[in-house]
């Protein structure tokens, strides 16, 4: 069978540390789909809740230190996508708790079709912007 084929059905076989999996379990009980990567510094689980992406990173020891989210238009906060549809057409949009920071990160499609990727402050505030 190829691998490619085999690692889709039978995941990537990473298990993360006990006490991370336990926070995992403590922070997303209803994630389903997990599936798990192991980095030198950290792990990273990519899982579904209702049908959306999630990716969350946690220490060596369990601490969940970000997770991110895929976020359809309908709730991107009003503030923030007023700002991103003056520059262009929403492309992608996603959520990332840092702790008890959240930034939402856009990619965004001008009218020459030139695409770049604006990161903004839970208060609306472009942090960052830059082509792509």
């Amino acid at each position: 069978m190829d691998d490619f084929i085999r690692k889709v059905i039978e995941g990537n076989g990473i298990l993360p540390s006990e006490v991370c999996l336990q926070s995992f379990n403590l922070n997303f009980e209803n994630a389903v789909n997990v599936e798990w990567f192991h980095w030198e510094s950290h792990y990273e689980a990519i899982f579904y809740i209702n049908n959306q992406e999630h990716i969350a990173i946690f220490s060596l020891t369990g601490e969940l230190k970000e997770y991110s989210k895929n976020l359809s238009s309908d709730y991107i906060p009003e503030p923030i996508k007023i700002k991103a549809l003056l520059k262009g057409e929403i492309m992608n949009s996603v959520m990332k708790n840092k702790g008890n920071s959240l930034e939402y990160e856009m990619i965004i499609r001008d009218k020459q079709l030139k695409r770049y990727i604006q990161i903004y402050s839970d208060t609306g505030n472009l942090m960052e912007e830059k082509m792509l």
